[in-house]
């Protein structure tokens, strides 16, 4: 007799969280890719064929420049972005103080803030797991609810108001970031500096792709792919070698 019951259903396999990138790979990409070009343009062995299609010689050089301004920029950008995980006992006690004012202002946001209402429960970064952050994450973010919750010139009243959060709970905040959180540059501030360097790296990422295109296309005029023995070459100047240039 066939038994009726099935079998169990195995739980589904957890899904790996990803974990936030610091750093736009298509902008590290095309800085190696420009410098890959530049260094092949900058090759002698290389000098008289782009010489032959009156190349800009000062083009490899920029692109070396940029890349490297560039990359610099991207290293300051991930700096103020992303502290080190590994926190000292000092720092770790600091995160822990800040952490416990915060929790309760957090759940007195999600039961406001139910349902459908995400925007407004990671203004209070409900769900981001602070307590697994960097103290400067913490210290942030507790900048950030904290000016949700008190009236700042010229606003007349709070930005929010949470059940249960009176004057007690918004002042133990405020003394916890004064102890733990000096000299914290305030969110607004970090952010309007962090999306004006963003948009400068964006600049020169387009200019090098640009300075990029103008190598290739040099070289695809002067060794296009039938030519015999241009495979290596086409290759160095990350062209392909049995098809022409695309763009």
């Amino acid at each position: 007799m066939t038994d009726p019951t099935p079998p169990p259903v195995p739980p589904p396999t957890p899904k790996t969280k990803r974990p936030r990138s610091t750093v736009n790979r298509a902008h590290l990409d095309e800085i190696k890719n420009s410098r890959t070009v530049a260094k092949a343009a900058l090759d002698p062995a290389n000098t008289a064929m782009l010489a032959g299609v009156e190349f800009d010689v000062t083009v490899p050089a920029h692109i070396n420049t940029l890349a490297d301004s560039t990359e610099h920029s991207i290293g300051q950008l991930t700096g103020t972005r992303v502290q080190k995980k590994d926190l000292t006992a000092a720092e770790a006690l600091a995160r822990d103080a800040l952490m416990a004012v915060i929790l309760p202002i957090q759940a007195a946001a999600k039961r406001k803030y139910g349902g459908d209402h995400d925007t407004l429960r990671h203004a209070y970064f409900v769900g981001d797991h602070l307590q697994n952050d960097t103290l400067l994450e913490v210290q942030t973010a507790s900048i950030a609810i904290r000016d949700r919750l008190v009236i700042i010139p010229p606003a007349l009243v709070p930005l929010d108001f949470l059940p249960g959060i009176k004057a007690t709970q918004i002042t133990a905040l405020s003394a916890a970031i004064t102890t733990y959180a000096t000299g914290v540059i305030a969110p607004a501030e970090q952010l309007n500096q962090n999306m004006g360097a963003l948009n400068d790296i964006v600049d020169n990422v387009a200019e090098l792709a640009g300075l990029r295109h103008q190598v290739q296309l040099a070289v695809e005029q002067a060794i296009p792919w039938r030519t015999p023995g241009v495979a290596a070459t086409r290759l160095a100047f990350l062209l392909p070698a049995d098809r022409p240039m695309v763009g």
